[in-house]
């Protein structure tokens, strides 16, 4: 296992709130022409560091090709330790809003909740299943739980929390998500 990244080279950002149930800061999802909801990483899409220009890196949630995002090495970050499963199935610690690399999802790599334990991924839940109406959003917060319940077949178009698509159950899209519909930007 990695040396946790504790951040400490990087200030607070007071934009990003430490309390999940607190409100977005003035222009963050207020609307101003745009979508309601979490401010979405919008920089050039990637798979590995090298993507990515001087001064940047490549992360975010997914592990698929091209889901990563190239972000500034030295933006603003939380100086809190978030828990990660990075993309090699390894368990890594880092800032809960700069993780610093691609991951799979935020939490230990082996499914280990039992049904009706909180959690942002399916892959999180000894069922394989997260579950409610908790999972729209993209702050720790937000969440789901594990669960087994008959999700519908049908396929619905979600933006997820990396601003890419993915396509789902409409019942259970199984993930954290921005929001129903198209990504938009």
């Amino acid at each position: 296992m990695e040396a946790p990244n504790d951040g400490s080279d990087r200030k607070p950002d007071p934009t990003t709130p430490e309390d999940p149930g607190a409100e977005p800061a003035e222009g963050e999802g207020d609307g101003g022409g745009e979508r309601p909801g979490p401010r979405l990483p919008d920089g050039p899409l990637c798979d590995r560091d090298a993507d990515c220009g001087e001064g940047m890196v490549c992360e975010g949630v997914g592990c698929e090709p091209g889901e990563g995002r190239c972000v500034a090495k030295d933006r603003i970050c939380t100086r809190d330790l978030a828990q990660y499963c990075g993309c090699d199935g390894q368990l890594f610690q880092a800032s809960g809003t700069c993780p610093g690399r691609r991951y799979a999802y935020r939490g230990p790599c082996d499914p280990q909740l039992e049904d009706g334990e909180p959690c942002t991924d399916g892959r999180q839940c000894k069922s394989g299943l997260c579950v409610g109406e908790g999972l729209e959003g993209c702050s720790p917060g937000d969440q789901g739980v594990c669960g087994r319940t008959g999700c519908t077949r049908d396929l619905v178009t979600y933006c997820g929390c990396n601003n890419i698509e993915f396509r789902t159950s409409g019942t259970c899209p199984n993930r954290q998500f921005a929001y129903r519909g198209p990504c938009e930007g």
